[in-house]
């Protein structure tokens, strides 16, 4: 469902401003918040299954963030563990705690990015000005999945015609690197062959151009003009301690304290605003797809 249209450089800053924004908001509140946010969004998104591998990777980072930052760093002056000279202190523990929030956000904003904007958008957005930059880029983000992809493929084979019973790891270990060997000989073989023809149909010599085209409509001039409303807002919330508290060298009651009082509400209803624009298109394209279903008869 693509009933409404937004032009891919609004979602990329609206990206960068989310990424910016969930490292320089620590308040608890604030990162809930956004955490929730952008997993109603990823839901809407029918995202949900790329979830799973995030949490996968991101899991055993974040436990080593909270073990490690504690462990090492000893700024803070409420001591909650004590053994001699050694002493782990709440707000190093704290800040460990945030610091896994913030990077989990992170990831979950880039799964959601690139729903909206694919590696054929990302290079509309930059081949004008970046083209080397954005084709390594391009081509990466390409070659990654492309390679795990390969592996699939050659490991059954191998797996079909040598089996993997009885086999020791020895074995295994040599079984691997000839299945490695064969995709980067196919890799590289590939990438000649992308190169020859790159360089046969004349990429590099006159400005790139883009099959795609993309206009500035007005509801990319209203929510752009939301966007850096709210964004201007709660960094001005931002400038008076609103959305972000003091962890070092002690973490003051603030970090518990709910932003109901005014002006502290009406700063974090911003933040909230500033979360809600693409959940709100993803429902109206939805109940949009919905009437025309009923309109023309067709599910």
């Amino acid at each position: 469902m693509n009933v409404i249209t937004i032009h891919p450089t609004i979602y990329t800053i609206y990206y960068i401003i989310l990424i910016l924004f969930a490292l320089l908001f620590n308040n608890i509140y604030y990162l809930v918040a956004f955490l929730v946010f952008i997993v109603i969004l990823l839901f809407l998104q029918k995202s949900k299954k790329e979830i799973k591998p995030t949490l996968k990777y991101f899991i055993p980072m974040s436990l080593i963030i909270i073990i490690l930052n504690p462990l090492f760093s000893h700024v803070g002056t409420t001591k909650i563990f004590l053994m001699g000279n050694y002493f782990i202190t709440l707000e190093s523990l704290a800040y460990g705690f945030l610091m896994d929030f913030s990077l989990l956000i992170i990831l979950l904003l880039f799964v959601s990015f690139n729903k909206y904007v694919d590696y054929q958008k990302l290079l509309y957005l930059t081949s004008n000005h970046f083209p080397n930059v954005s084709m390594i880029v391009v081509m990466v983000m390409r070659f990654i999945p492309l390679l795990n992809y390969r592996l699939g493929e050659v490991n059954k084979i191998f797996d079909f015609e040598h089996g993997n019973s009885d086999e020791s790891k020895i074995d295994k270990i040599k079984k691997m690197g000839s299945i490695l060997a064969v995709v980067i000989f196919w890799s590289l073989e590939e990438s000649m062959l992308t190169a020859k023809s790159m360089k046969a149909r004349g990429y590099g010599i006159f400005k790139r151009s883009s099959y795609l085209r993309y206009k500035i409509n007005r509801i990319d001039i209203i929510l752009i003009g939301i966007i850096m409303l709210c964004a201007i807002i709660s960094l001005l919330g931002l400038y008076y301690g609103i959305g972000n508290v003091e962890i070092y060298p002690t973490l003051t009651p603030s970090f518990f304290n709910f932003p109901l009082d005014f002006p502290l509400n009406v700063f974090y209803l911003t933040f909230l605003v500033l979360l809600s624009p693409l959940i709100f298109l993803e429902l109206k394209e939805r109940v949009i797809w919905k009437l025309r279903s009923k309109t023309y008869g067709f599910n």
